[in-house]
């Protein structure tokens, strides 16, 4: 998360609110990662298919918000590297979802 000069805003109470607001916003679990947004489409059943995602690490983590079409998608996250994801689907299909790698504590 960025960080903020809040000790220069000159008006006591505005000060304090944003300091709330910033240690909500720290404290939000998902925001404790580095992610990525994706959307694969895949047109056919495919197997230990590697997908490039650019994320500068080894993505440990995949946050799913949808899969549409026939398929069914497994992600072979022993078979990350730092440049690819290994994906495997039953048919065809398209992910859309997050990939990252979460960080614990604070």
């Amino acid at each position: 998360m960025k960080t903020y000069e809040i000790e220069k805003i000159k008006d006591k109470e505005v000060r304090e609110n944003f300091q709330k607001l910033l240690e909500e916003l720290r404290a939000f679990p998902l925001f404790r990662g580095n992610f990525v947004f994706f959307e694969l489409e895949f047109t056919q059943a495919v197997t230990n298919k590697k997908v490039a995602h650019n994320l500068g690490f080894q993505p440990r983590d995949v946050i799913q918000t949808a899969l549409t079409g026939a398929g069914a998608i497994t992600f072979k996250y022993n078979l990350f590297t730092p440049t690819h994801m290994v994906i495997t689907t039953t048919a065809a299909c398209v992910f859309r979802g997050f990939v990252g790698a979460f960080v614990e504590g604070t």
